[in-house]
């Protein structure tokens, strides 16, 4: 429901384009950088999706993605834990942040959902987030 925590043992996924990724397809910090309009990191909830594994949910996530945007030949979708991302932010930011991550349905992405608590300038949140990244797949479908 929108509005609602993810829980902590859950996973979100973020679209990272070629260009927000290293030579070697590593996801940098920009990857989790919001731009000056945005209230939260857009992401999508993987357990929302009650698929049978982590593929089928990459899959559904390109599938939701393809529709809003082009998938890049060299963009990657991070995946990441919540309560790692919330635990790691709170224990490594100077300040002790305390994000949120919660579900924000969208019409035609119903496991969209958002990291909130940072600005766009906040870069060092950002780069924090990127260092617990736990696995990258291919934005697009491998042949």
């Amino acid at each position: 429901m929108k509005g609602d925590p993810i829980p902590d043992q859950d996973h979100i996924s973020r679209y990272c384009s070629a260009t927000r990724c290293t030579e070697k397809g590593q996801v940098t910090g920009v990857a989790f950088q919001l731009r000056p309009t945005d209230e939260h990191l857009s992401v999508n909830w993987l357990e929302f999706l009650q698929l049978a594994n982590r593929q089928e949910e990459i899959s559904e996530v390109r599938r939701i993605l393809s529709s809003k945007l082009g998938l890049g030949a060299e963009a990657k979708i991070a995946v990441l834990n919540v309560g790692e991302i919330l635990n790691y932010v709170r224990i490594q930011s100077p300040d002790r942040r305390n994000l949120s991550v919660l579900h924000d349905p969208e019409e035609d992405d119903p496991s969209h959902s958002g990291i909130c608590g940072y600005q766009y300038e906040d870069h060092l949140i950002a780069d924090l987030i990127a260092e617990i990244v736990q696995t990258t797949y291919p934005a697009r479908e491998p042949n």
